[in-house]
């Protein structure tokens, strides 16, 4: 990814995030809008802790508490997802507020793919219906190989 297509990722999450702080009625403090960023940046998941390190980096000094308060008001909102399998987050990547989250997650690599789709999440749903079970999460992860690490490498190069 060049360093021009990170950048408009990272322009375009953070005005979205300001349009849902608006329109719910919320601030977007700098701490939120900080945290957010560094989930853009990340290409990846990235762990609670590893957010205090990089924010510690940006000289600023968080305590757990006040990382995990704000990765809650991230999730409330629909800002980020929780990769519960890995014990990290993710910046949203649908492109409108209220979606169900199906993430595809790399068991190799632990790349992650968020996967909008609201014809498989609503058959889920339904299916659920008929067997008297309803959705109590709105997130589901989806374990597997991603291209990247599925084709066949030469005996030492590197994926």
């Amino acid at each position: 990814m060049t360093e021009k297509s990170r950048f408009e990722i990272i322009a375009h999450g953070l005005r979205e995030a300001e349009n849902i702080c608006v329109r719910n009625g919320v601030r977007l403090t700098r701490l939120r809008r900080d945290i957010l960023e560094s989930l853009l940046a990340s290409g990846g998941p990235v762990k609670a802790y590893d957010l205090i390190e990089l924010m510690r980096d940006k000289g600023e000094r968080l305590t757990p508490a006040t990382v995990y308060r704000t990765l809650d008001f991230l999730l409330q909102y629909g800002l980020a997802h929780r990769i519960n399998s890995l014990n990290a987050y993710v910046p949203c990547t649908a492109n409108h507020e209220e979606h169900a989250m199906l993430m595809f997650v790399c068991s190799e690599c632990r790349r992650t793919e968020e996967l909008d789709d609201p014809a498989l999440y609503d058959y889920m749903r339904s299916r659920l219906g008929e067997l008297g079970m309803s959705l109590r999460d709105s997130s589901i992860e989806i374990q597997g190989l991603c291209r990247k690490c599925t084709i066949p490498h030469p005996a030492g190069a590197q994926k």
